[in-house]
C-alpha cells in the first residue's frame, strides 16, 4: 500500500523546510519526497492542508522505566520504584511508553532502568506487543560503590579498572545497546554535584570495553572534571552537564561528543520540586539562570547538542512532557529550526541511527509528527499543536481524523511485518 501526504509544510529535520510539499510512503518507508509542490499518486492520499509535517522526535535521555510523579523526596530508590513488585514496574513502564509515543517521540534511548526491563520492552515494541518509541536500552549502567546510580542495583558498584570492565561485560551479556557510566553527580556521595566519581583510568576502561564490544556509550556527568574524564575516555554523549565549563565545551568539540542537556528537568525540579519535597529544588533555586547561561555558551561555541528530556528521571519530570526540552533549547539561543533538528537528525546522528530515522528522506522509516500550526514561528507548538503521529507508516495518533483512511487500510499491518526485520538491526552500533 502507498500513502501520499500532500500540501504539507514539510520540516525535514535537517534544517530545511518547504511549503506545499508531498511525501510518498510505501510499506512503512519513505519512497519519495516532492518539495516542489504538486501531488503524488498513491492508494491513500492524506491532505494536510498546510499543517506542518516533521520527522518523529528522538528522545536520547528518557526513563520510561522511571519515576513520574511517585513521591520519593529526592530518594531515587523510591522515585524509580526499585522496591515495587516487578510486574507493577513493567505495567507502569508500558503506560509511560504509550504516553511518550503519543506526544510524537517515535524513537528513544532508555538511559537507566531496573532489572533490564528496557531490554524486554525494546523487543516487545519491535514485535508490536506494546505501543511506544523504538528503543535503545542501557539497563542499570556503571557506577562506583556508593555513587550516584547505586540505587539501581545496591551492592553492585564497580571500583577499579578490572571491576569496571567486568561490569560492562555483564551489561553486554544482558543485551544492552548503550553502556552508561556515572561520572559525577550525587551529593549523597561527594557533597557536590560536580565532583568526579570515576578516575580517568576507570572512565577510559569502561568506554573502551563498551566500544570494543560494539556498544554505544553515554556518561552522566555534571561538572568540569567528570565531563573531562569521560570525554577524553571516549564517551559519545554527555548527559546533563549542568556545570559545564568553556574548556569542557572545547574538548567536546574536539572529540565530536554530543551534549544532552536535559534542561526541562532543571525547570521541573526547580518549579515543581519544592511541592514534592525534593531537596534538589532548594539547592538549585538560585542556579537556574546560570545553568541556562552555561548551555547558551555551549550553543554559541558550537557544541553538538541533541534532545534528551529526562522524563521519568524523578518525581517532578512527568512522562509526556518530553518536548518541553525544545523550548529550553530555544531559551539557550537556538532558533526553532535548530531546536527541532536537535530532536530529530542531530539526535539520530548522536547514537548512529540516522540511516533509519531522524529526517524525512527517501528510504528512511516513515516516522512523522503532524503539527497544527507553524513550530518555526512558535516552538511551543511541538508541545501544544501535535495532532497526528505516524510510526513506521502506522497511525499512532489522529486527533483530527485526517488519517482515518490510512488507519483502515489493511496494508498498514502488513507494512509493520515488513519493518520488523529492519527494526532488529536498530540497536546495533554502526
Amino acid at each position: 500500500m502507498s500513502t501520499a501526504f500532500i500540501r504539507a509544510h514539510l520540516i525535514t529535520g535537517d534544517g530545511r523546510d518547504f511549503d506545499s510539499a508531498a511525501v510518498l510512503v510505501e510499506n512503512g518507508r519513505i519512497a519519495s519526497v516532492n518539495t516542489r509542490g504538486g501531488d503524488l499518486a498513491a492508494d491513500v492520499v492524506v491532505d494536510l492542508e498546510g499543517r506542518a509535517l516533521l520527522p518523529g522526535f528522538i528522545d536520547l535521555h528518557d526513563h520510561m522505566i522511571g519515576g513520574d510523579n511517585q513521591i520519593g523526596h529526592g530518594d531515587e530508590y523510591t522515585s524509580f520504584k526499585i522496591g515495587d513488585p516487578i510486574i507493577k514496574a513493567v505495567l507502569d513502564s508500558v503506560e509511560a511508553a504509550a504516553k511518550t509515543l503519543h506526544v510524537g517521540v517515535t524513537s528513544a534511548r532508555e538511559i537507566g532502568a531496573r532489572d533490564f526491563i528496557d531490554v524486554a520492552m525494546k523487543r516487545a515494541q519491535a514485535a508490536g506487543q506494546i505501543q511506544g518509541p523504538r528503543m535503545l536500552a542501557a539497563g542499570p549502567g556503571v557506577w562506583m560503590s556508593g555513587g550516584h546510580g547505586s540505587f539501581w542495583q545496591p551492592g553492585h558498584g564497580a571500583d577499579g579498572v578490572d571491576a569496571v570492565i567486568r561490569r560492562v561485560r555483564y551489561l553486554v551479556e544482558n543485551n544492552v545497546d548503550v553502556v552508561k557510566v556515572v561520572s559525577s553527580d550525587g551529593p549523597e556521595t561527594c557533597g557536590d554535584w560536580w565532583s568526579p566519581q570515576y578516575t580517568p583510568e576507570e572512565a577510559a576502561a569502561a568506554m573502551g570495553e563498551a566500544k570494543r564490544l560494539g556498544r554505544r556509550t553515554a556518561a552522566h556527568a555534571m561538572g568540569h572534571d567528570g565531563i573531562n574524564n569521560l570525554v577524553t575516555g571516549g564517551a559519545e554523549t554527555i548527559e546533563h552537564g549542568w556545570y559545564i565549563s568553556e574548556e569542557n565545551c572545547r574538548t567536546m568539540i574536539q572529540h565530536g561528543t554530543y551534549l544532552i542537556p536535559t534542561l526541562g528537568n532543571v525547570v521541573d525540579i526547580i518549579h515543581k520540586g519544592a511541592g514534592l519535597e525534593m531537596p534538589w529544588a532548594v539547592m538549585m533555586q538560585d542556579d537556574e539562570e546560570a545553568i541556562f547561561q552555561r548551555h547558551s555558551m555551549a550553543v554559541e561555541l558550537g557544541v553538538n547538542i541533541a534532545m534528551g528530556s529526562d522524563c521519568g528521571g524523578n518525581e517532578a519530570r512527568l512522562h509526556g512532557d518530553n518536548l518541553l526540552e525544545l523550548d529550553c533549547h530555544v531559551r539557550c539561543g537556538m532558533s526553532p529550526m535548530q531546536a527541532i533538528t536537535s530532536g530529530t537528525l542531530d539526535a539520530a546522528r548522536a547514537v548512529r541511527i540516522d540511516n533509519e530515522v531522524g529526517s524525512v528522506a527517501e528510504g528512511k522509516l516513515a516516522d512523522f509528527v503532524i503539527v497544527d500550526g507553524d513550530p518555526l514561528a512558535d516552538i511551543r507548538l511541538t508541545q501544544t499543536g501535535v495532532v497526528g503521529v505516524v510510526q513506521g507508516g502506522a497511525v499512532k495518533r489522529d486527533d483530527l481524523g485526517i488519517l482515518e483512511q490510512l488507519r483502515r487500510e489493511p496494508g498498514t499491518a502488513a507494512a509493520r511485518g515488513v519493518l520488523l526485520g529492519a527494526l532488529g538491526a536498530f540497536g546495533r552500533a554502526g
